[in-house]
């Protein structure tokens, strides 16, 4: 499982949207990308998707590793990096 989520807002004060789930990560990447997308402009964004592990000892799944990390900045300009996030 893949989770993606979105933060809007300044660094110190994010406000973060709710997140999705899906079973594949380019999925999540692509629901990813959309949601940034759809901030509007002159607001600096942040979007990450983090592969999930199940756990079958506590019957539920836990966040593993960060696969993609995105920042949209005011200017509208994207940056990908892979891996975590600050």
């Amino acid at each position: 499982m893949y989770e993606w989520c979105i933060a809007t807002g300044p660094g110190d004060s994010p406000r973060v949207s709710p997140v999705g789930l899906t079973d594949a990560e380019p999925r999540a990447q692509a629901q990813m990308l959309e949601a940034l997308a759809a901030v509007p402009p002159g607001i600096p964004a942040r979007g990450w998707v983090v592969a999930m592990l199940y756990l079958p000892v506590l019957c539920c799944y836990d966040r593993y590793e960060t696969r993609l990390c995105a920042v949209r900045t005011e200017t509208g300009a994207l940056r990908l990096r892979a891996g975590g996030h600050d």
